[in-house]
């Protein structure tokens, strides 16, 4: 990837991932500490943690609800005011699968009339309103500085085999001709992954190979680190997993890109994990977004690293899993 410079740039940072959480303060938080790019999301359609976090709206403008649509024009403009690189994402669990629980079958499909979920194939007009959606975010963004690529939607189709593999590359292509052709954004990469969640062993599943998106594609693979097992196998998944993606980077020659990464701090109490993972991405040269800097949680067990004390409300920040993000940001 490159800079508007011509520079090659590895793009290095943070999810803000959890809807409403999001301090005006965050993005110089981060870019102080070293970072240069923040994934910020908008939850479109599904069931969600919290109140008030489904943004769509039918009857409204884009099919967004207002006061969710400027809420994310704000934290985007907050990221680009601190110098921040962004990466725009517009989620949808009922639209990604429908199928991850019981009640989000029961929330994106109440009258059970979809058996392999209610989503974006197997609804053709849903399907329809989010793309409309996306022509109209990407009309408002499209002229923005320092939007690194859209992320179209993340990890499709989670548990869906092989068969599924053309059907979610044809919706991301979908997706790209109409934010080329009816937003008129012919500039702004995108971001893609592979069927099952991302699965980043199956990320060269994602390649697409029309020349009228050669150097626009990013692919990405979620890279969440897990320590069930012995430190020796917990180390060799993270080396595996990490060569599937450099390996299509450098046989495909296409940018690639990780948008999730990251470890519960309960299950890395001494980051050694953590620290692992990030010097074999700074190794590599692979982009990332940690995941994530605020949680709608009061644990110090999650992933985030400010979590907010139940009693007094403050800011508590875990400093060591902080420290060794800016290590390697700084790198």
């Amino acid at each position: 990837m490159l800079d508007p410079a011509g520079k090659p740039i590895v793009l290095r940072g943070m999810n803000e991932g959890t809807w409403g959480e999001m301090r005006s303060t965050d993005a110089a938080a981060i870019a102080g500490q070293g970072a240069n790019v923040v994934r910020v999301l908008i939850r479109w359609w599904g069931l969600y943690g919290g109140t008030d976090v489904e943004s769509r709206s039918d009857a409204a403008p884009g099919h967004f609800q207002p006061d969710h649509l400027k809420q994310f024009l704000q934290e985007v403009k907050w990221c680009i005011d601190a110098g921040l690189w962004v990466i725009p994402v517009l989620d949808s669990n009922c639209g990604q699968n429908g199928l991850q629980n019981a009640d989000m079958v029961h929330y994106c499909d109440p009258g059970s009339a979809y058996p392999g979920g209610h989503n974006f194939w197997t609804d053709s007009a849903q399907r329809q309103r989010f793309k409309e959606a996306w022509v109209y975010l990407a009309g408002l963004l499209k002229d923005y500085e320092r939007i690194a690529f859209y992320e179209l939607l993340p990890e499709p189709l989670e548990g869906r085999d092989e068969t599924y593999r053309q059907a979610v590359s044809e919706f991301y292509q979908e997706l790209m001709t109409a934010i080329e052709d009816q937003a008129g954004d012919k500039r702004t990469p995108f971001l893609v992954g592979a069927r099952d969640a991302y699965n980043i062993n199956l990320v060269d599943e994602a390649y697409i190979a029309d020349p009228r998106w050669k150097n626009r594609v990013v692919y990405t693979g979620n890279l969440f680190i897990h320590t069930g097992q012995t430190q020796a196998q917990n180390l060799a998944a993270i080396d595996a997993r990490l060569a599937v993606l450099t390996r299509m980077r450098d046989t495909r020659g296409v940018p690639v890109f990780i948008q999730q990464f990251g470890v519960r701090t309960g299950d890395d109490p001494a980051g050694f994990h953590l620290d692992y993972g990030l010097s074999k991405l700074t190794a590599a040269s692979v982009g990332y977004t940690g995941w994530q800097w605020r949680q709608n949680t009061a644990s110090m067990d999650e992933y985030a690293i400010v979590v907010e004390d139940p009693k007094t409300g403050a800011d508590i920040v875990k400093t060591p899993v902080l420290a060794t993000y800016a290590k390697y940001w700084h790198a």
